[in-house]
């Protein structure tokens, strides 16, 4: 056997194979996301610099505009809407998506400088409606976005008590939009798992669920999120730099949450 034949059987066994019967990520693809995430925070971060673009709140609330985006695309795809391409799933949305985000800071850092959020949120706003039409015409399950609200709303308030007596100080907007995001993916999760019978596609989240049932997720996103909350605010000096990983934090919650969410009331 070849050197290609050998890397053509490795990408179809751990990549192509995984998508096709539906068995969920595996380790493999758990490391290489996490090396194109890095590849994908490093651009954010470059541009954001090139174009004198503060990364800050504005920052965050932008991104989470995408974020609602790509997942909102992805359920659709889930749902049969939109066709299953390489482009429409895990890691060509994520490329896909996150070119047309860089794409919106370029064209509107240039044009509208300071207010560049602007730019990028209407060029976001515009294929997020038609995405959103085409959900609200498939809702199963509004009750399921009820649930939802109503356990995060009580984690998150709780979280939020608790770690201002904790810490004894004001708790920075950017780090409640990181554990709200979390909270969102670790209860959407849970929901569906446990009342809707979908399961775990993760590796590690997996194994705990599976040992101490759904719900555990919601501490435990709760105490990893403050665990490395906590190690950037204290062990990086650059603030650009430190709130790209907490933004970084926030995608990798809120984007797998709302996914599941929306899934979850359409019944998919």
């Amino acid at each position: 056997m070849d050197i290609i034949q050998i890397i053509d059987n490795f990408i179809y066994e751990h990549y192509i194979y995984p998508i096709e019967a539906g068995t969920g990520y595996n380790l493999v693809q758990e490391f290489t996301y996490g090396i194109l995430l890095f590849v994908m925070v490093y651009l954010f971060y470059k541009i954001a610099q090139k174009f004198q673009i503060e990364i800050d709140e504005k920052f965050a609330k932008v991104t989470i505009v995408y974020i609602i985006l790509i997942t909102l695309m992805r359920a659709l795809v889930d749902a049969g809407v939109i066709e299953r391409l390489f482009f429409t799933v895990t890691p060509g949305i994520v490329i896909l998506i996150g070119a047309y985000y860089l794409l919106s800071l370029i064209i509107s850092g240039a044009l509208l400088k300071k207010k560049y959020y602007i730019g990028s949120i209407v060029m976001a706003v515009i294929p997020i409606l038609y995405f959103l039409y085409e959900f609200v015409q498939r809702i199963v399950h509004i009750e399921a976005l009820t649930l939802v609200a109503l356990i995060l709303a009580i984690s998150y308030i709780l979280a939020i008590f608790i770690l201002t007596k904790i810490k004894k100080s004001k708790i920075e907007k950017l780090d409640k939009y990181t554990i709200f995001s979390q909270l969102v993916d670790a209860s959407a999760t849970s929901v569906g798992i446990a009342i809707y019978g979908y399961w775990e596609q993760h590796p590690v989240p997996r194994f705990f669920m599976d040992l101490m049932g759904p719900y555990v997720m919601i501490p435990l996103k709760l105490i990893v999120v403050v665990l490395v909350l906590e190690l950037f605010n204290r062990e990086v000096e650059n603030k650009n730099l430190r709130n790209i990983l907490k933004i970084a934090v926030l995608s990798l919650g809120l984007a797998p949450g709302l996914r599941n969410l929306f899934r979850t009331i359409m019944g998919v």
